[in-house]
């Protein structure tokens, strides 16, 4: 029997577009760390520009992560690319607690993960378009 909803069958959170989102963004972003710990190496690139670099690095990543889980979806971009920004800053909070004993205060971790919604869906709304 054919559901009367044509629209039935499509998923609002698009899971498997989350995960590859994540994937592909941490591989970008590893990259981009890669190529700036290297262009402190060999250059006379002032290690000033870390926290910058760092954090523009890290909003790259988020809005290409938002922008990868809502690349195949229909509707809802917002919504996957919110979810995969929130996912990509708890995964970078639980990594940054596996290599830095003091994380500080936890109001800095709602700080990040409000920004990485914000950022995630932004990059959502992008990717829909694509």
């Amino acid at each position: 029997m054919k559901s009367k909803y044509k629209d039935f069958n499509i998923r609002i959170i698009n899971i498997p577009g989350i995960i590859s989102g994540l994937f592909v963004s941490y591989m970008i972003t590893l990259v981009f760390f890669i190529i700036y710990a290297l262009a402190l190496t060999f250059t006379s690139l002032s290690e000033l520009t870390l926290p910058i670099l760092t954090m523009l690095i890290t909003i790259v990543g988020i809005v290409i992560s938002g922008a990868l889980a809502a690349r195949n979806t229909t509707s809802k971009g917002w919504l996957n690319g919110g979810i995969a920004g929130l996912l990509y800053s708890i995964i970078m909070i639980l990594l940054a607690g596996f290599f830095i004993k003091e994380l500080g205060p936890a109001s800095t971790w709602i700080y990040k993960l409000m920004w990485g919604m914000i950022l995630g869906a932004l990059g959502g709304m992008i990717g829909i378009n694509l």
